[in-house]
């Protein structure tokens, strides 16, 4: 496939950050791609440049790809990473990289007359969702991330009308129990609460009461370390007592899911409650960045059963396409995420189906159903 032009522009992320969108043009088509910006950035993650220095390296990015053919996404993902030989692309940044990578895959696509899903896989499924209902950190509850997920899927809708309930229902309790309350939210449109963590659990497992619900959390154990213990808001644990904690709240409460219990280089811990909770999913977010090398070193060790898949913290659609590929080959679930700037680029609803991934991590309402409705959308015709 030839590409016959590239044109950038500063487009705004739902945090009211600058970001950067892609058009490409073919003979045949024209896709166009945008990439989301994490508040919380793991160190492992691939370099993500100021918008202002993309702008002004782009017109020597553009030179090496604008009249050149392509043979597949593989060939223009290795002429990105042979333009940027550094292993983070923090000369031409992941951010640029990821945005013409995912423009590129959109648009053979199109060309081959296919829905992004379908030209990526023949045997497509639709994931589960996994809801981010209230949000914690830096001067709320200190776990960063409180969750919504399924326990069997009906349907994709069906799952998320339950989730949505229970949503709004949290709500209500907040409002009860939290006088300084009043239907806030956060970034990724989750409740915000004063509330400490085991107030939130009680009120999660109230709200998901027949429901089939039930509750993940995502510690974010990194932003907690501070390189010898963990430094909660009433008190330091350190990694044995971490554990403790973790084990005594999922024996209290419905928790199926524990995503970053431990910090980002601690792959004995995470072993470990790997090893105590089998059959709880624990998922590796900061820990892998989406890196294959990462991946295997944590497979190695046995560290987890489940791995977060965020394409901008690794830069191409290659990257992404072998972290899944990797994963499911060591049967551990594949989780594809949203980030907490998100921009109304749909692609990760692709991937998810595309790849076939078990779960897909979103938020549950605001600028989030974007990609939610757009999932219902896709499993029509799944049918």
């Amino acid at each position: 496939m030839e590409i016959k032009n590239l044109k950038l522009r500063e487009i705004f992320a739902t945090n009211s950050l600058k970001t950067i969108e892609i058009e490409l043009e073919t003979s045949k088509a024209k896709a166009r791609s945008s990439v989301p910006i994490g508040t919380s950035r793991g160190k492992y993650e691939v370099a993500c440049l100021p918008t202002e220095d993309i702008v002004k390296n782009f017109s020597k990015v553009k030179s090496h790809l604008v009249d050149h053919e392509f043979d597949d996404q593989a060939d223009f993902d290795s002429t990105l990473r042979i333009i940027d030989k550094t292993s983070n692309l923090r000369e031409i940044g992941g951010n640029l990289a990821l945005a013409l990578s995912s423009a590129f895959f959109k648009a053979s696509a199109l060309e081959e007359g296919k829905e992004i899903f379908e030209f990526l896989s023949q045997e497509p499924k639709n994931p589960l969702p996994i809801c981010n209902v209230v949000g914690g950190w830096k001067g709320q509850s200190d776990i960063q991330e409180f969750l919504l997920l399924p326990t069997y899927q009906k349907s994709f809708l069906n799952s998320m009308e339950k989730i949505s309930l229970a949503y709004l229902e949290i709500a209500h309790r907040l409002k009860k129990q939290d006088h300084q309350f009043k239907f806030g939210k956060n970034l990724e449109s989750a409740w915000v609460t004063s509330l400490n963590f085991e107030k939130v659990l009680e009120i999660l497992t109230q709200a998901i009461k027949e429901k089939n619900l039930v509750i993940g959390l995502d510690f974010a154990a990194s932003q907690l370390w501070d390189e010898k213990k963990y430094v909660y808001s009433n008190g330091e644990l350190l990694s044995t007592q971490q554990l403790s904690l973790i084990e005594d709240l999922v024996e209290k409460y419905p928790i199926q899911f524990l995503e970053d219990p431990f910090h980002e280089d601690d792959f004995i811990s995470f072993s470990t409650i790997t090893h105590r909770l089998q059959e709880k999913i624990i998922c590796g977010d900061d820990l892998f960045a989406t890196n294959l090398d990462r991946l295997k070193i944590g497979i190695n060790y046995k560290a987890i059963n489940s791995i977060l898949i965020k394409p901008n913290q690794v830069g191409t659609i290659t990257d992404v396409i072998n972290v899944a590929e990797e994963a499911k080959k060591n049967n551990l679930k594949t989780v594809m995420s949203h980030r907490s700037g998100e921009t109304e680029d749909t692609l990760i609803c692709h991937l998810a189906i595309g790849l076939g991934c078990d779960y897909i991590k979103l938020g549950t309402s605001g600028e989030r159903t974007v990609k939610i409705n757009e999932i219902i959308r896709l499993e029509e015709k799944l049918k």
